[in-house]
C-alpha cells in the first residue's frame, strides 16, 4: 500500500481525536452545572471516556504515521 495513504490515515485519526475533544467541550455541560444538577459522576465518566478515546486516537494516529514514514519494523511473517 502507498505510504502516503498511511500518513493521511494517521492525520485523519488525529483530526477525529481533536473533533472528539471539541464536541465534548461544546456538548457536555460544565462541571458547575453538573454539580448543581447532581450528575457529577456522569460528567466525570463521560470525560474519562473522551480522554480514553483521544489517547487511543493519538496512539493509532502515531502508529499509522510512523508506518507511513517507514519507522515501524517489519514482522517476521512479512519477510518471507
Amino acid at each position: 500500500m502507498n505510504r502516503n495513504v498511511w500518513i493521511v490515515a494517521g492525520l485523519v485519526v488525529l483530526a477525529l481525536g481533536l473533533v472528539n475533544i471539541l464536541l465534548g467541550m461544546n456538548l457536555v455541560p460544565t462541571m458547575a452545572v453538573a454539580q448543581e444538577k447532581g450528575t457529577i459522576a456522569g460528567w466525570w465518566l463521560l470525560w474519562i471516556v473522551i480522554g480514553v478515546v483521544v489517547v487511543s486516537a493519538v496512539a493509532l494516529g502515531g502508529f499509522l504515521i510512523a508506518a507511513g514514514l517507514g519507522k515501524v519494523p517489519e514482522t517476521a511473517d512479512q519477510r518471507r
